[in-house]
């Protein structure tokens, strides 16, 4: 069932994509997540995989620090710019929204996509500002991923096209996971500004804590992996000497943050998570998944969507309803 899930909603995603992009064309892929955010790295890395079965030429990337405009221009002239997908379109997350109101002013020839979005703006005014700079655009594409965002962005940018895509995470290739035993479940539950308080759920079983970032080891790695960024961000004329590197530190990035969290996932079968794309990850690895809501309903958006249609995945609306299915879930596994 999984397999049978994640395929019908790539083909979903992909009728939604091909409008944009002819076998042939450059184009830019940009806001690249130069952080530790595993959800926004599985985003990157599902939309790397479908600009790849577009068959386009992506001939420039980069990430809000260390972005040039000259270089964009030179790789791919008049190419379609695809914006990063996620849940920071609005005014709680600042640097995305801004590096992306600044492409959108600065390109106005250039076809721009903003890839599968939640939307997210707690000031009504910054929402209308956003709307105006966009209505602006001759050319631009919001794609949502979730009914409230779509029927949003209907309300609030009747001058763009805006479409209803699924989350690019689905299209990373994620193996399915053995399931792990070291203990029954793991709580991996946001400590940010998106958090409801779900770390006092109790449940009756053998159980680890985690958020999303990186530690130890896996912390200093990452520390070397970013070097290109922080000299080019620190020295900006380096930029185009470093782009081949900012690459490389790019998909090594991605590529870390996805093994440092599918290791700790694969530390119980039983996963109870407030995190939209841990719920995401651990479904596509095959665990057993108990979802909960963080502040701006991302999780039950994208669950009411299509994230329902894993049968590996439940949604609790409290934390009593989370302790009994995790406590089922459990149950099962030991059967």
């Amino acid at each position: 069932m999984t397999r049978e899930t994640i395929d019908a909603i790539r083909e979903e995603t992909l009728a939604v994509l091909r409008p944009h992009a002819a076998p042939g064309d450059r184009v830019a892929h940009l806001d690249f997540p130069n952080h530790y955010n595993v959800g926004d790295s599985l985003i990157y890395a599902g939309e790397v995989e479908y600009l790849k079965r577009l068959n386009v030429h992506v001939d420039y990337v980069s990430d809000p620090f260390t972005h040039n405009d000259a270089l964009l221009e030179e790789r791919i002239g008049d190419g379609t710019l695809f914006l990063q997908g996620g849940g920071n379109f609005g005014d709680r997350w600042p640097i995305d929204q801004k590096f992306r109101e600044a492409i959108v002013a600065r390109f106005p020839r250039n076809k721009i996509v903003c890839l599968p979005q939640s939307i997210d703006f707690a000031d009504t005014d910054a929402l209308t500002r956003t709307a105006a700079l966009y209505a602006q655009h001759p050319d631009l594409t919001l794609m949502l991923r979730e009914k409230r965002s779509y029927e949003l962005a209907l309300a609030h940018f009747p001058n763009n096209r805006v479409e209803y895509c699924p989350d690019m995470a689905f299209g990373a290739d994620i193996a399915r996971s053995a399931e792990g035993t070291a203990v029954d479940v793991v709580k991996l539950l946001r400590a940010d500004t998106e958090s409801l308080g779900h770390a006092a759920v109790n449940i009756d079983a053998s159980s680890v804590h985690y958020d999303w970032g990186l530690r130890g080891t896996d912390l200093a790695i990452s520390t070397a992996v970013m070097l290109p960024t922080l000299i080019a961000q620190r020295f900006p004329r380096t930029n185009r000497l470093l782009y081949p590197a900012l690459l490389r530190s790019y998909e090594q990035t991605a590529k870390l943050n996805l093994r440092v969290a599918q290791r700790i996932l694969n530390l119980a079968p039983v996963v109870l998570t407030d995190r939209l794309h841990a719920a995401v990850l651990a479904a596509m690895m095959g665990k057993r998944v108990v979802a909960m809501d963080n502040a701006n309903k991302k999780v039950s958006g994208i669950y009411d969507a299509y994230l329902h249609r894993f049968d590996n995945v439940h949604y609790a609306s409290n934390s009593d309803e989370a302790a009994e299915l995790v406590r089922q879930a459990v149950s099962d596994c030991r059967g």
